[in-house]
């Protein structure tokens, strides 16, 4: 054999091996980038449901919960805003009298959450009264520079805004040879070999919009939409909390670890922090008092959470040289800040006063909805007893 004739044979063999790699990753590569469609299918289905479910991609969340919040209007008066954070905070934790929706996004930044608030609260103050904003310090979201831009929520709006550019094909090629989509490949396949109908499974997951309805463990009905983590219960309930079912909880030999790295000074925690030396956006705190005015004015509350870390991690944090006087100016801007506006800000950085463990997490800072519960089931009573100005800490 030549070396012309091998080469070609060598190279015939490649092609014959990664055509089928090539065009499945570019079919899936289609579908998880998601479509105004089968954004409009998913927000449907649950509505008619009440089931679980999300539309792709799964990284941007705002179409699908957009069309959720605009069906859910007539129904709620409250809505929690931010960042995958306070994605545990379900419907059950609010008292008698308030019915939430959670409207948290994938790395929602607090400025994109302002401007959702604002949209929100310019459309809907008629109904809507009770406003949850979470202030993300401990992931840099409160220190961003810069102002929140105005965010239209409106189903058209935000359904348009998906036609995005056409990416590239030779970008497409790139990316469907990449090792993480092989990866991802592979783990679909061996779903679709282990599934009692293989054609069927193979069908759905590549040609159809979504798979067959099923039951989570909880007894949710659950509809997958997205060719990831099918058959996992991924998505958000009715009340737009997530499942985090696709997600593993930290591990129990992993927690000590954990809580030790969060707080080194290389960690995000700590940078964040360092980032302004603890001093918040001026501009994010001026829109939310701006907002707790405007919505005073109808009989609505604003009200702020500093989302819960993983039991230990803040605790460190204040006793670290690196860490401990930012998070000391941090609480004191915050603290005058939300006494001059009459503002209560919940601060539950300290998640272990409120009785959570922390095997009630996914990481250091993503609190489940057992975490959240036992939050809401102390501030609660405390609130309607009356709670002055400031940041309120449970004992």
């Amino acid at each position: 054999m030549t070396g012309r004739t091998y080469l070609l044979v060598f190279l015939s063999l490649c092609t014959v091996i990664l055509a089928p790699v090539i065009g499945l990753n570019l079919a899936l590569g289609a579908r998880g980038q998601g479509s105004p469609e089968i954004t409009r299918l998913a927000s449907d289905w649950q509505q008619a449901t009440r089931g679980v479910t999300y539309s792709p991609p799964i990284w941007t969340n705002r179409p699908f919960k957009a069309l959720r919040l605009h069906d859910r209007l007539p129904h709620i008066n409250a809505v929690v805003f931010g960042a995958s954070s306070v994605m545990g905070i379900t419907a059950g934790v609010f008292p008698e009298g308030i019915r939430a929706y959670n409207f948290s996004q994938s790395g929602n930044s607090l400025a994109a959450a302002l401007g959702e608030a604002e949209y929100v609260a310019a459309h809907f103050a008629d109904r809507i009264k009770w406003f949850i904003v979470p202030f993300d310090w401990s992931i840099g979201f409160l220190f961003e520079k810069g102002g929140p831009g105005r965010i239209d929520l409106a189903p058209e709006s935000v359904l348009s805004a998906m036609t995005a550019e056409e990416i590239p094909f030779h970008r497409k090629l790139v990316d469907a040879l990449s090792y993480p989509k092989i990866a991802n490949l592979s783990a679909i396949l061996r779903d679709v070999l282990r599934a009692q109908d293989k054609t069927k499974a193979f069908h759905q997951v590549f040609f159809e919009v979504s798979g067959d309805e099923y039951r989570c463990p909880d007894g949710a009905r659950a509809k997958d939409f997205d060719v990831l983590y099918r058959g996992k219960c991924g998505g958000f309930y009715y009340d737009g909390s997530s499942t985090f079912s696709a997600f593993n909880r930290i591990r129990p030999q992993d927690v000590e670890q954990r809580v030790l790295a969060g707080s080194l000074p290389s960690s995000k925690y700590s940078l964040a922090l360092q980032s302004t030396r603890g001093s918040p956006n001026a501009s994010h705190l001026g829109r939310v008092a701006r907002l707790s005015r405007d919505l005073a004015r109808s009989g609505g509350k604003v009200i702020v959470l500093l989302p819960p870390l993983i039991p230990g991690l803040e605790q460190r944090l204040a006793a670290a040289p690196h860490s401990a006087g930012n998070l000391a100016r941090l609480k004191q801007a915050l603290s005058g800040w939300a006494g001059r506006e009459g503002i209560v800000v919940i601060d539950a950085g300290r998640s272990e006063r409120y009785g959570c463990f922390p095997l009630e997490y996914l990481d250091e800072h993503h609190a489940m909805r057992e975490c959240y519960r036992k939050l809401f089931a102390r501030f609660w009573p405390d609130y309607r007893r009356g709670i002055a100005p400031g940041l309120y800490a449970f004992p």
